[in-house]
């Protein structure tokens, strides 16, 4: 049960002129009677009809003072009727997230958004766009009125609408540089010959190019209709209140009649088929496929346990088989995709070692032995387990609370689908798991998809409409309904007994073991889960000069055996408790992160011991592990955002342990040997370097024995100390280098910034919302939202940790505008510098940065990690309020002054699909230069 869409959520502003309008501006007074039909209602959560069948649900979720208010409208790529293959949804949603309305500007919402510190985005998918804005609980009516205002009254401006026609271009050329998109493109043309689903959700270019506005205007009145979309809203509200608003600000919008659909019945593929295309990329990436079922329909979830069995998890049967001992793939992975609308498909994606052939015909002979063999009562049990595990730890966070319970409605009518869902799975038996695989996964249907390294001087074209591979005129056609008169049937038939969770939360509390370790402790309710984190001061930092990888290939290892069980013990382990724990390394600190079932505490805390204290570091493990290491480091060019970063890390961190990222470099991490991590590994490990974090439904008491008993035997300190790296300001530098992607981007540093213990710290976050937060800043403003779209993705940013940081700009263009991007970039930091910000942009910027500390720290593994980070930085527990209280304390002369202080000594790093001139880089980085050949 995987929903599949486009990958990376679309962003932008949206829609309708005047005439346009769906419903009066004019909201009703609270006085007006508003009425609605309750489908469902419990302690936390109410959910209801209006009159225009607009389905509302208020979900109350008291872990953090934050609200998610989203909209789900039913109109995804395939519901785009004479326009499928147009990307009209996409180019819909870009339009009317933030766009003008009837009763406000542009800027105005912008404005609005800025002030609440809010995080917005949108995005499209085969059958659905959806719009949110998280923010902090006291801004709940606010986001609901503004998500509303879009819906109601959205305008097409021209001039909105050229605007966002050039941004998605940019999106249109990243994506051609996207291996993911451009390997799920392909998926869909051999999935499908007659369903709308072959198309891609961005649409073709050719036909996205034809777009014009009387057509958006047209698709906008007939699909965004109260009748085809879901208002959600989670967090810490009164469900009441906010059921009342929504019902007040729709009264007056009508339901309408929604076209009716039909989807060409997918006729049974023919025989096997193939599909094969090239990305800049380092090895070969193959993806198997067959045809498979509905959402829900027979076979479904069969097929989610047999993806588990097969490729999830190191513990699977294409991990131990075909990754680890045939060694043919470096990576492998396997799902199902089940769509409400359509049949989906069975999929195993790998990254190959060597030959397409070899790793393709491993992979079936594995598929064919299970079979035929048969699966095991534990493997299945495991299964099961780690369904169950996944749903009862979900619903940390308000975001994804909301999108669940959008989702599940849309999809089944069901808002707790996912737990009717982890109930029935526990009833199916092995032999039907095998036997659904038999049925589905038969050869004459197998889809073969691969995409192969671009060869060298190769141009990564965009995509046009190609002619159809058969005729959709011809077939028997399935009608869809869309209205939401029977998913309201669904929802209040669903209906069941719930009762809310108490949630408890006590304040984190500190103690320290006889050895040195201080262990965080703090009681959560709000699910039945743990996390239990410990990290320690290394990383990158801990490396030997001019050798970056030690430390994670160290990392890594103690996940492949321990002294008391081997590598597939621990993951067997691991995987039947149905809890995740990883071993990794960063730029600061060494770490492992276990989450999983409260009731397994025990037993999590066991493993976290295992793997930190006694790791064995078996060489052929490491013989094992090596190659999928270097094919990480190789495969950070598969990416823009990854490429750029390694350039940019060489550029400023040259000579120093930060010169690349965690991964290191790929003739260090080949010369390793299984002696040197173990030897790396050990004489940094000591307790009084480390911090441990236990959050979650647990009694503290029973932690600090169990902590105790498992931690009191770790060594006080290290063989070696740690010492923090010397580090010198880097040199201005300009690279560029050449790739075949189709967009140019660029790396902007500036600095060097304090580490992040510093008081500065808070400022420069305020600094980096000021010029980066999405869609209000400084940077999008001027680069995305004024004029032309000139780039796709924007950020602006503080790297910090131990040691010096900067401060980073980073987006992508097309080759041709690189040049007036980087000097309107250069225009808005050096204004901030000289200038400084208005006050409204300021308690803007700080309203973002406080929001975003409660809205990133839901999760128990987010708190963990946080809290124990703080402690090893050098701070402590009452960080969180004193860097509120620095923030709430930053006026606009401090805000300059931190500006002119770090905004300067650029080193700049271009991508770009051809040489550029890097005289005219300089030129354009003039002011920051202090050049007075600057513009």
């Amino acid at each position: 049960m995987r929903r599949c869409s486009e990958l990376p959520l679309a962003v932008g502003v949206l829609i309708v002129a005047g005439a346009v309008s769906s419903a009066p501006a004019q909201e009703p007074t609270d006085a007006a009677p508003v009425g609605y039909t309750v489908l469902q209602e419990s302690p936390d959560r109410l959910i209801v009809e209006l009159p225009n069948r607009l389905l509302v649900v208020a979900q109350q979720l008291d872990a953090a003072p934050v609200v998610s208010a989203q909209v789900w409208v039913k109109t995804g790529s395939i519901y785009e009727q004479e326009h499928v293959g147009a990307g009209l949804s996409h180019l819909l949603e870009h339009l009317a997230s933030a766009g003008t309305t009837t009763t406000r500007s542009e800027a105005e919402s912008n404005r609005l958004l800025g002030l609440m510190g809010a995080e917005t985005n949108a995005g499209t998918s085969l059958d659905s766009v959806s719009y949110y804005i998280n923010t902090t609980a006291p801004h709940a009516e606010q986001a609901i009125e503004l998500l509303s205002d879009w819906m109601l009254h959205s305008k097409i401006e021209p001039q909105e609408l050229a605007r966002e026609k050039e941004v998605i271009l940019r999106e249109f050329e990243m994506g051609q540089g996207d291996p993911g998109r451009i390997l799920w493109t392909l998926t869909q043309e051999v999935r499908y010959d007659a369903h709308p689903a072959r198309h891609p959700t961005i649409g073709y270019l050719d036909e996205f190019q034809k777009i014009e506005r009387e057509q958006v205007v047209d698709f906008y009145r007939r699909m965004y209709v109260p009748n085809n979309m879901v208002f959600v809203v989670v967090g810490d509200v009164d469900r009441e209140a906010m059921v009342r608003q929504v019902a007040r600000l729709w009264a007056e919008a009508p339901a309408r009649e929604l076209p009716k659909l039909s989807f060409p019945v997918e006729p049974p593929p023919g025989g096997t088929r193939q599909a094969a295309g090239f990305a800049s990329i380092q090895r070969p990436r193959l993806r198997l496929a067959w045809p498979s079922t509905r959402l829900g329909a027979p076979g479904d979830y069969e097929l989610d346990l047999l993806a588990g069995i097969l490729g999830r998890g190191e513990a699977s049967r294409l991990a131990r088989t075909v990754r680890d001992r045939a060694q043919v793939v470096t990576e492998i992975d396997a799902y199902h995709a089940s769509f409400s609308w359509g049949e989906g498909f069975f999929g195993i994606d790998a990254d190959v070692a060597a030959g397409v052939e070899p790793a393709k015909e491993k992979i079936l002979a594995e598929v064919r032995h299970l079979l035929a063999a048969g699966i095991t009562e534990e493997e299945l049990a495991t299964a099961k387990r780690q369904v169950l595990a996944a749903v009862a730890m979900s619903g940390q966070t308000a975001e994804g609370l909301a999108s669940r319970l959008a989702n599940n409605i849309v999809d089944t009518g069901d808002p707790d689908y996912h737990h009717r869902y982890a109930e029935k799975i526990q009833a199916i038996t092995a032999d039907a798991v095998v036997e659904a695989g038999r049925r589905y996964l038969v050869p004459e249907r197998l889809m073969t998809v691969t995409l192969e390294p671009a060869p060298e001087g190769t141009s990564l074209e965009l995509r046009n409409r190609e002619a159809e591979a058969s005729a959709a005129a011809d077939l028997p056609r399935e009608p869809v309904e869309i209205d939401n008169r029977r998913i309201a049937e669904r929802v209040r038939a669903s209906a069941r007994k719930r009762e809310a969770r108490a949630v408890e939360t006590t304040p984190i509390e500190t103690f320290v073991l006889p050895n040195g370790l201080r262990v965080l402790i703090g009681r959560s309710t709000l699910v039945p889960a743990v996390a239990v984190e410990i990290y320690h001061l290394g990383g990158l930092l801990a490396d030997p000069p001019a050798r970056p990888g030690i430390a994670n290939a160290a990392a890594e290892m103690r996940m492949r055996g321990t002294e008391t069980r081997s590598a597939e013990e621990l993951a067997r382990e691991v995987e039947s408790l149905g809890a995740t724990i990883g071993t990794g390394s960063g730029n600061n600190t060494t770490f492992t992160r276990a989450v999983g079932l409260a009731e397994d505490l025990p037993r999590i805390v066991d493993l976290v011991a295992d793997v930190t204290l006694r790791p064995s570091f078996p060489v052929k493990e490491w013989q094992v592990l090596r190659s999928r290491l270097v094919a990480a480091i190789d495969a950070r060019t598969d990416h823009w955002t990854s490429e750029i970063a390694t350039l940019f890390r060489e550029a400023w961190y040259d000579g120093t342990p930060w010169e690349t990222n965690s991964l290191g470099r790929r003739e260090v991490v080949e010369a390793l040997t299984a002696g040197e991590l173990r030897q790396a590994y050990f004489e940094r490990l000591g307790a009084e370097t480390a911090v441990l974090a236990v959050l979650g439904d647990v009694d503290p008491a029973r932690v600090k024995e169990l902590v105790a008993g498992h931690f009191g035997e770790m060594p006080r300190a290290g063989a070696v100390a740690f010492v923090l790296p010397e580090f010198e300001e880097p040199a201005r530098t300009i690279v560029t280098r050449v790739s075949n992607k189709p967009l140019a981007a660029l790396h902007l540093g500036l600095g060097p910034t304090p580490a992040r213990h510093h008081g500065d710290f808070a400022t420069l976050q305020v600094l980096a919302e000021a010029l980066g937060a999405f869609p209000y800043g400084w940077l999008p403003q001027e680069l995305r939202g004024l004029g032309q779209g000139l780039v796709y993705a924007v950020s602006a940013f503080q790297f910090a940790g131990l040691g010096p940081g900067y401060f980073g700009v980073l987006w992508n263009a097309d080759v041709e505008q690189l040049s007036t991007a980087l000097e309107r970039t250069v225009v808005v930091l050096d204004r901030v510098r000289t200038e400084g910000v208005a006050a409204e942009d300021l308690e803007r910027a700080k309203a973002a940065v406080l929001a975003a500390e409660f809205l990133h720290k839901q999760a128990l593994a987010d708190r963990a990690g946080d809290a124990a980070l703080n402690l090893l930085y050098g701070m402590d527990l009452e960080e969180p309020d004193r860097f509120a209280e620095r923030v709430r304390a930053i006026d606009a002369a401090a805000l300059r002054d931190a500006a002119r202080r770090y905004l300067r000594n650029p080193v700049a790093v271009v991508l770009a699909p051809r040489p550029v001139d890097e005289s005219a880089i300089h030129r354009a980085l003039g002011p920051l230069l202090g050049d007075p050949a600057g513009p």
